[in-house]
């Protein structure tokens, strides 16, 4: 009876194996790719596909790949057709990686730079789609809202610095959104290069004719090595720029820019992971329109402000639904 039983147990933990070994094989793969720019878009991302379903391991396999400002689309495209995912989820900034993935037999879905693969409907016009995140817009509102922040002084006019390798918002829509709020630009300045970036922060500065520098990040040093956002960028920005400027995303917020009109990275990586589901489960990416973000939020860092000597009104406090004391997101305040 003894050795009956043990037959019987063994039988059922091999078909349990030969059972997972199915579910493997017909698991779909999902290709994420990412960079290491800002850790807490990527981990969205992947909470994204989670909440969508998605479970690596369970019901599908995530295939990740770090994507950096020199890595060669030749060889994305190259790992893409080797590895031959059912989908790839894109949070990839630099624009290269996703035209490179253009009309390839895989369907995208992105969180950047979108829009030059759909049309005014929203409807893909390649094997591309996703969410919208450089809606002109939102840049206008974002604008309108710093005007509230930091109003502009008589005769004061505004700085761009420009970053054309790397740029969520590209100097053409600055430029058309601070001309429909009658808002003078004095200076586009290219600062792809990390002491550009520096050098002109510190001359505008001690300019009394710039209100405000709104700015790009840079992506490269001279000596060709990349700059470090996190620990690089935004602590020398936070002891060094001394005019009002204004981000897109929450993040840049906490870590010391004086204010936020930004998306949800958060709800964003929900919306991608939906349409990965959809994907996933049959439907043709034709059919996938491009969405707007579904949640926006208007955030503020006091501890700048104090910095800055700006205090905030009372109508931007009950504008704004995220509030940092300080630049570690230990004080925040959330309605």
């Amino acid at each position: 009876m003894k050795s009956i039983a043990k037959i019987i147990v063994l039988m059922a933990v091999l078909m349990g194996l030969f059972a997972n070994v199915a579910r493997a094989s017909e698991m779909k793969n999902v290709l994420f790719l990412y960079t290491d720019m800002v850790a807490s878009i990527t981990e969205h991302m992947l909470q994204g596909l989670e909440q969508a379903g998605l479970v690596d391991q369970h019901n599908v396999t995530i295939l990740q790949a770090r994507v950096s400002r020199d890595s060669d689309p030749a060889q994305i495209v190259t790992y893409v057709q080797e590895t031959a995912p059912d989908v790839i989820l894109n949070a990839v900034e630099y624009p290269q990686i996703l035209e490179a993935l253009r009309d390839l037999p895989i369907p995208v879905v992105t969180r950047i730079n979108l829009e030059p693969y759909v049309d005014v409907e929203g409807v893909p016009t390649a094997n591309i789609t996703g969410v919208y995140t450089t809606m002109q817009d939102m840049v206008y509102h974002s604008y309108k809202f710093l005007q509230k922040v930091a109003p502009l002084q008589p005769g004061q006019q505004v700085v761009y610095l420009d970053n054309p390798e790397f740029s969520a918002t590209p100097k053409e829509v600055i430029g058309d959104a601070l001309q429909r709020l009658n808002i003078p630009l004095k200076a586009v300045v290219n600062v792809t290069v990390y002491e550009d970036w520096q050098q002109a922060v510190l001359q505008y500065n001690d300019d009394p004719e710039v209100g405000w520098i709104l700015r790009s990040s840079p992506t490269k040093k001279r000596d060709g090595t990349s700059v470090n956002i996190p620990t690089e960028f935004f602590p020398w920005e936070r002891e060094h720029l001394k005019k009002p400027t204004i981000a897109y995303w929450e993040f840049a917020v906490q870590a010391g820019t004086l204010c936020g009109f930004s998306i949800d990275t958060s709800a964003v990586g929900i919306q991608c992971g939906r349409m990965v589901a959809r994907i996933l489960q049959g439907e043709d990416i034709q059919t996938i329109k491009a969405e707007y973000p579904g949640k926006i939020n208007i955030s503020l860092n006091r501890k700048t402000a104090t910095n800055l000597g700006i205090v905030f009104s009372m109508d931007v406090l009950s504008l704004a639904n995220v509030i940092y004391e300080d630049y570690e997101g230990k004080q925040v305040i959330r309605k």
